[in-house]
């Protein structure tokens, strides 16, 4: 009779445990640099940036974007790397370390609520966040990423400032420079 078995057990379940709550939702963390499947979306994303639709809204809570394209290659590769992406930052992964709005969007991730639609031609999100500095947090990645739909490569390599600290680069922050688009009016 094996009298350590339910040790073995109770120690797995354990195990497990700590592994699906680190993990989020179950599944496993996303960690290291960005594979290159999806280093070649970004890429096909940027060039074909000019074929991109994108309408963003601001909300009281943060904000409602649909990105769209007749171009139904262009529209699998967004959906895949929305997809891949939203992955990433529920498993505490960073994105764009050197990039403050990034880094400061990876450490207000678990304070913003994304819905999001799959449409035919895009997708359609409503990005919800839980206090007034995760607001500002998700209306400044809004207006980031309608700078990556119009000037495309250009803006993929800018930094983007964060909105808090005083907008301060983070330590980490260091390549890239540029201009930024023109936030969306604010809501009335």
């Amino acid at each position: 009779m094996h009298t350590n078995a339910p040790r073995r057990i109770l120690t797995k379940l354990v195990l497990l445990s700590v592994f699906l709550t680190c993990a989020g939702r179950g599944e496993p963390p996303v960690r290291g640099p960005l594979p290159e499947e999806q280093k070649k979306i970004i890429h096909f994303l940027a060039e074909h940036h000019d074929e991109l639709r994108r309408k963003v809204t601001l909300r009281k809570e943060g904000y409602a974007a649909s990105t769209t394209t007749d171009n139904k290659e262009l529209a699998a590769k967004l959906k895949e790397h929305f997809a891949y992406m939203k992955k990433r930052l529920g498993s505490g992964a960073m994105v764009r370390r050197w990039d403050p709005a990034f880094v400061e969007l990876v450490k207000f991730h678990d304070q913003l609520t994304t819905e999001v639609e799959y449409l035919e031609d895009g997708i359609s999100v409503v990005v919800t966040g839980k206090t007034p500095e995760a607001v500002k947090v998700a209306r400044n990645h809004a207006r980031i990423i309608t700078g990556f739909t119009t000037k495309g490569a250009a803006a993929v390599r800018e930094r983007h400032d964060a909105v808090h600290d005083g907008g301060k680069p983070s330590p980490k922050a260091g390549r890239g420079r540029g201009k930024q688009p023109a936030p969306p009016a604010e809501p009335k």
